[in-house]
């Protein structure tokens, strides 16, 4: 059973935010992970998401004026997909304070805490040089890069695939779930990724797996979707925060000599796994 076999961690939050660190119980736990690409993480004590999720909620009146949020693009503001149950308020982080109560822009804070504690030790047992993470990760892992923060609705109304079966693109997710409906694909089979309570979701994503592919201990990005929603729960609400790298920048490949292997655009990197995800299945 996938929910046994999948590891959970913790994040220090008795000191600042720079140096907060991942935890495992033991190192095999942490292999787990690192092959799965997905693990729990225990909700730190300092994180209230309450508030965020009666704000998630509360989007799904039709009189929510956070509906009316401009879009910027194809995937940010309010966006409504035509191909799966998904309705979604998605902004960068740059336009957290100008869009969402300071009370949620507070969260996102927080959420890049711990999106940074984790690359720190992704990095960390990758053994790429300390001084090279900030240029292999786009400036995230100095609290730079970019990040989204997203508040998802799948509406069973609409008689669709939840999310169809995708890899992330980015570095990190941290997924609030309210409700089954994730699965993992492992071996070439699906399976069911069960709530923890009081656990947040961590999954790996393309970049991620891209920038440690030839370090000494990479990451595995993992295949999920969202399945479609049974009618008796018509709303599955979720939290999402994705850590990006800055999009119009450069992914770098180093080996834990510092050397460099590679490089990618990240519009480049990304540009294929997007049209996955909108494409009409």
């Amino acid at each position: 059973m996938l929910s046994s076999r999948i590891p959970a961690a913790t994040v220090s939050d008795d000191c600042p935010s720079p140096e907060r660190q991942l935890h495992f119980v033991t190192p095999e736990d942490l292999d787990c992970a690192w092959d799965l690409g997905l693990f729990y993480l225990k909700l730190p004590d300092d994180l209230d998401l309450e508030s965020a999720r009666q704000f998630g909620s509360e989007l799904i009146a039709t009189d929510s004026p956070y509906r009316e949020i401009p879009r910027y693009g194809e995937l940010e503001g309010f966006v409504a997909l035509e191909n799966n149950q998904q309705n979604k308020l998605a902004l960068r982080r740059k336009r957290w304070g100008q869009h969402y109560p300071a009370h949620i822009a507070a969260v996102g804070r927080q959420l890049d805490a711990i999106g940074i504690a984790i690359i720190h030790e992704v990095f960390r047992q990758s053994c790429i040089p300390e001084a090279l993470w900030d240029l292999a990760s786009g400036g995230y892992a100095s609290g730079g890069g970019d990040a989204f923060l997203n508040f998802v609705h799948y509406d069973t109304r609409t008689l669709d695939w939840g999310l169809r079966p995708h890899t992330d693109y980015g570095f990190i997710t941290i997924l609030d779930a309210s409700a089954p409906g994730l699965q993992i694909e492992i071996c070439g089979e699906f399976e069911d990724v069960p709530t923890l309570p009081g656990h947040l979701i961590i999954n790996f994503g393309e970049a991620l797996k891209f920038i440690t592919a030839h370090s000494n201990r990479s990451v595995n990005a993992a295949t999920h979707r969202v399945v479609s929603q049974r009618s008796a729960d018509p709303v599955r609400h979720g939290i999402v925060y994705f850590a990006n790298p800055d999009l119009d920048g450069i992914l770098w490949q180093f080996d834990a000599a510092g050397d460099e292997q590679g490089s990618s655009k990240v519009q480049d990197l990304f540009a294929q796994l997007e049209s996955r995800l909108t494409e009409t299945r």
